[in-house]
């Protein structure tokens, strides 16, 4: 039984990246006239992208630096920190595909999955080298994941919505509710894969995961700009990264069996605390709609 849902999570993995990826391009909006892409906007892609790339890994190595964590909890949070490119495609439904938002999100990543094929292996061999260890990542094994299964899929399904808006407009919200199955039924492999494994986490790795998806969000949502969309946008990117991309990555470790659970672990942490920073924010949003209550005339005294 094991071998099966083994068997089930590396095809769900080889599938569901390329499937993510198209439909996040085929549900792409249009570019809207009163936005500009987020790479002419040299201060804003600067801000999100000194979030996502330096300040989260940074802010997970000061983690991992001062918590007692085991080296496989270390070496887990860290894949899962660096594996950057397509945050959750459910994100676009939640916000709508003609939306400002939206926007930004495709625009960041289109260009962090572009710089992640030289930021993911440089960062993976900075951290073996700083940290003696023998969990290295190579350009071909990043450029495979990235290339093959994220970015191609993503420009032919921009190419698609493009060439086919009619298509787009009726298979794209289908195949988005098949991402979304999908991805619950990926998580739930991966949780009855390494269920026995991840009480192994510890309490004190649970913790370090709680505290890297708290900080991230904080990072993404300071560096998201004023608008509160853009926040929401970077906040997101910042905590989820690129989860079938960490978990393919750790697949290709020596270590696999030690890190999948790790990342498990995180991705349902940032899950939750990225679930409840959207009611937070939806409320903050809905409180400043509401209109004021009338004021009451006072009586004149008689």
């Amino acid at each position: 039984m094991r071998a099966v849902i083994q068997d089930v999570f590396q095809a769900l993995l080889a599938v569901l990246i390329p499937l993510a990826a198209f439909t996040t391009g085929l549900q792409a909006p249009k570019p809207g006239r009163d936005q500009a892409r987020l790479w002419r906007r040299p201060r804003q892609l600067a801000r999100d992208l000194v979030a996502v790339l330096i300040l989260v890994p940074l802010w997970v190595v000061a983690v991992v630096l001062v918590l007692p964590l085991s080296p496989a909890v270390r070496a887990g949070l860290l894949i899962a920190a660096l594996a950057v490119g397509i945050g959750p495609v459910a994100a676009l439904k939640r916000m709508g595909p003609a939306t400002p938002a939206a926007r930004e999100a495709l625009d960041l990543n289109l260009i962090v999955l572009l710089i992640s094929l030289a930021f993911v292996p440089i960062a993976f061999a900075a951290l073996a080298a700083l940290y003696h260890s023998d969990v290295h990542i190579g350009v071909g094994a990043v450029a495979k994941v990235v290339l093959g299964r994220a970015l191609v899929p993503l420009l032919l399904g921009l190419g698609a919505a493009r060439l086919w808006p009619r298509f787009a407009v009726s298979a794209g919200p289908v195949l988005l509710k098949i991402v979304n199955v999908a991805l619950l039924v990926l998580l739930l492999a991966a949780v009855a894969l390494t269920w026995k494994l991840l009480a192994g986490v510890s309490a004190i790795g649970w913790l370090a995961c709680a505290l890297v998806a708290f900080g991230a969000i904080v990072i993404g949502h300071l560096m998201g700009g004023p608008d509160p969309g853009t926040r929401a946008v970077v906040a997101a990117a910042s905590v989820m990264r690129f989860p079938a991309l960490a978990l393919a990555l750790a697949t290709v470790t020596r270590q696999a069996r030690q890190l999948i659970p790790v990342i498990v672990a995180y991705v349902v942490t940032s899950f939750v605390l990225l679930t409840v920073y959207g009611l937070v924010m939806s409320r903050r949003r809905r409180a400043r709609r509401a209109p004021a209550p009338p004021l009451r005339a006072t009586p004149r005294p008689a």
